[in-house]
């Protein structure tokens, strides 16, 4: 079974990209990216895994808020990961849960153990997220939500 930070791991840059933006059943658009050990871009079940955890994390009733959230995608020789993040109503606090699932078991991702946030690379794309969030949401004096959909971090290694 996947656990969180058990295994011992090497820094090595890995590969991380953007793989689209999607609205959800609930209204929530979602900017997905993805991060992988194994290949330069995570496959369509992993893709899967996350659209899952992005449905049981995101809430039904968020009164206020403007509905954008984001969904990093990891996968490792040991199963896949997924950090899931959304803004406040007031839009300066983020909410997040993280979820894994082993090879086998990618159709049930569990919420990760030990209060586990996320990992150096996925740590990345929160980064950038939070930035592009300040440039284009809370800064201006009307949000452009376009331009923050638009705004991902560059495809490479890292």
């Amino acid at each position: 079974m996947t656990t969180v930070g058990e295994r011992a791991v090497t820094y090595r840059p890995r590969a991380i990209g953007a793989i689209g933006v999607e609205q959800t059943p609930g209204g929530w658009t979602v900017k997905h990216y993805g991060i992988s050990a194994l290949r330069d871009t995570p496959p369509e079940p992993v893709r899967a895994m996350g659209r899952l955890a992005v449905a049981r994390s995101l809430p039904r009733e968020f009164s206020g808020a403007l509905r954008q959230a984001y969904c990093v995608l990891h996968e490792d020789q040991d199963g896949c990961y997924a950090v899931v993040g959304w803004w406040s109503p007031n839009r300066v606090i983020l909410h997040s849960r993280t979820w894994l699932a082993d090879w086998d078991e990618l159709a049930a991702p569990r919420p990760a153990g030990g209060h586990a946030t996320a990992c150096v690379w996925e740590l990345l794309v929160m980064a950038h997220e939070r930035d592009a969030w300040l440039r284009h949401v809370i800064r201006p004096a009307q949000p452009d939500l376009d331009a923050y959909r638009a705004d991902v971090l560059a495809p490479g290694r890292y």
